[in-house]
């Protein structure tokens, strides 16, 4: 398993495909093998890296208080040492948030910001979601939060006629080797992030997209990032939830890749 010294954890990685660099960011619910159909149909197109962020999967899970300034650092230090100067920065959920930070310390690295269910600062509703997921996790355990993190993730109609693919994304999130203040130190990481004073200052063609049943990060959060970056475009998925990725896959991924491939690097 390829893994590389960065500030004072060691990172795991995968580097998949050929072209230009796009820097594959996850969020909260899982390693990099919980966006792994995404991935490979990226990278088709691009050189696709992903990773596990700290606390997550194959990566550290040191026990201190993460922040999305430090999951950014993580992100610029692993590009850092794989010789990576620019890149497209894809970010979902957590994810979506890391990029921003990781942008605004360091604009000069990212070629664009495709920033996916995310947020600048999460609402009231959103950050009661991290709330009562980390009570589960800390009282019932990771499988219990899996089971509870899904009914935020997708619409009830793909909840019920999904069951196959959603046992199975309920069994890797449970059955992840993550022990329990990696994801708290997460999440609590999310509920602090706030970006949105200072996303006025960057420059860079910025893609926001959201599932419009979306209840953890909601489309208002998206819209407000949107109203922030200058110049952002903004995409609202209909009848999709969290992980509008899956619902919407056919269509929101050609999407994506239209933005993309308009951006000169």
């Amino acid at each position: 398993m390829p893994t590389v010294r960065v500030n004072d954890i060691n990172m795991y990685y995968e580097r998949h495909g050929k072209g230009a660099p796009l820097v594959h960011v996850g969020g909260l619910a899982g390693d990099a093998r919980a966006w792994s159909r995404q991935i490979q149909w990226l990278s088709q197109h691009f050189e696709v890296l992903c990773f596990d962020n700290r606390g997550t999967g194959r990566s550290d899970c040191p026990d201190q208080p993460y922040s999305t300034r430090l999951f950014g650092a993580d992100t610029i230090g692993l590009m850092d040492a794989l010789g990576i100067e620019r890149a497209h920065f894809y970010g979902i959920s957590m994810g979506g948030a890391i990029i921003q930070e990781a942008a605004l310390a360091h604009p000069g690295r990212a070629i664009s910001l495709t920033v996916n269910c995310s947020f600048a600062k999460l609402d009231r509703y959103g950050s009661r979601i991290c709330e009562n997921l980390i009570h589960v996790y800390r009282t019932q355990g990771a499988r219990e939060a899996a089971k509870h993190m899904t009914l935020y993730c997708y619409t009830p109609p793909y909840f019920n006629s999904h069951q196959d693919e959603i046992d199975a994304k309920e069994k890797s999130l449970g059955d992840a080797n993550r022990p329990e203040h990696a994801f708290l130190h997460s999440a609590r990481a999310c509920i602090e992030h706030d970006s949105r004073s200072r996303l006025g200052s960057l420059k860079i063609p910025t893609l926001v997209n959201c599932g419009d049943q979306d209840p953890w990060c909601s489309p208002a959060c998206s819209e407000e990032i949107a109203r922030l970056v200058p110049g952002a475009k903004l995409k609202l998925y209909p009848g999709s939830s969290h992980f509008f990725l899956n619902e919407h896959f056919d269509a929101a991924m050609p999407d994506i890749l239209r933005f993309l491939q308009s951006v000169r690097g």
